[in-house]
């Protein structure tokens, strides 16, 4: 498979050899250029853009460098992903990417790069694997395993809730459903927190959304949570169970966020960045800021968080394959 060796030829044990000699490093940091651009295909303010703006400025102390935010929304990460696609991969223009990066690939028909082969993997930030799946009053079952039964002896007694079409809890939606056998309407809806309006009334019964944003309407009551999708329990709510105990034969896709530079850029380079990004990922701030929103810290070489966008695009091909999600 053409992405498979790609992966394998420019991240190999090279990189790997690279990432391990301190000296090496250390001498390829002067050439990195004076200023380096994080851009972000996402608007300010949001997990991506407050993420990438906290792993910079512990970039400008380990580096010395002048490292610049840029943010360039649109078509759900399409914009920014082009535009460093066609960068110089010197190490100067990175994009800090997120799900749809893969995802858009799975689900669009035209996407103006190739997720794998146009990229060089620099660093997985953070894993958000912590989603929720919430049920408003219209459901009266009081555990996953009773909602189910409930689903299947009545297919079309429960409908879903999509907080956004081609998105990564839309697709998570379809991997719990088709696991389960599941075929109750999906009502699609233009972000999370329409969606979740209508599920409070009573309109739509289901939904996945994230944990910090339903966090608030399970704290009044006003939504029931009957899983979430971290692979174990979460500290801050033990008698949730997760989808991976309660419906273990649903797999769980985990929202991710990652540094990424043009195709071709430098072993050395790329060794220097993915070192420094790792160290600013064992701060404290960044830790706790990560872990609050439900997320997991990874600590992944170049290598290894290319192998990762490899398997994350192959699900969603496949998840969009036997979930007959409708191309856009």
């Amino acid at each position: 498979m053409q992405r498979r060796t790609f992966v394998g030829r420019a991240l190999g044990a090279p990189l790997l050899a690279a990432a391990g000699l301190p000296q090496a490093v250390s001498a390829q940091q002067s050439s990195l250029p004076a200023t380096i651009a994080l851009v972000v295909g996402a608007s300010p303010g949001g997990t991506t853009d407050t993420l990438a703006r906290d792993v910079s400025e512990v970039l400008r102390e380990k580096l010395g460098r002048t490292i610049a935010v840029e943010n360039r929304a649109g078509a759900g990460g399409n914009v920014a992903a082009q535009y460093v696609a066609r960068s110089a991969p010197d190490g100067g223009t990175l994009l800090v990417a997120f799900t749809s990066h893969t995802l858009n690939a799975a689900i669009m028909r035209q996407v103006p790069y190739r997720p794998i082969e146009d990229f060089t993997p620099v660093a997985l930030l953070a894993q958000l694997s912590a989603a929720v799946l919430v049920v408003g009053p219209s459901v009266r079952e009081g555990d996953l395993a009773g909602f189910v039964a409930a689903a299947r002896a009545q297919p079309d007694r429960y409908s879903f809730a999509i907080g956004g079409v081609g998105s990564s809890l839309h697709m998570q939606t379809v991997l719990f459903r088709s696991a389960l056998g599941l075929s109750g309407p999906e009502v699609p809806f233009r972000g999370t927190a329409p969606a979740l309006v209508d599920v409070v009334a009573g309109h739509v019964d289901a939904m996945f959304a994230p944990l910090d944003v339903a966090g608030p309407l399970l704290s009044d009551g006003k939504v029931r949570a009957l899983a979430v999708t971290s692979r174990s329990r979460l500290p801050s709510r033990p008698d949730l169970p997760s989808l991976s105990e309660a419906a273990p034969q649903v797999q769980t896709a985990a929202a991710w966020f990652g540094v990424l530079g043009p195709a071709g850029m430098p072993l050395p380079v790329v060794a220097t960045l993915n070192e420094a990004i790792r160290a600013a990922l064992r701060t404290p701030r960044i830790v706790e800021r990560i872990v609050h929103a439900g997320g997991e810290v990874p600590d992944l070489t170049p290598a290894q968080f290319g192998e990762f966008l490899e398997r994350d695009l192959a699900l969603w091909i496949e998840t969009a394959r036997t979930g007959k999600v409708e191309i856009q």
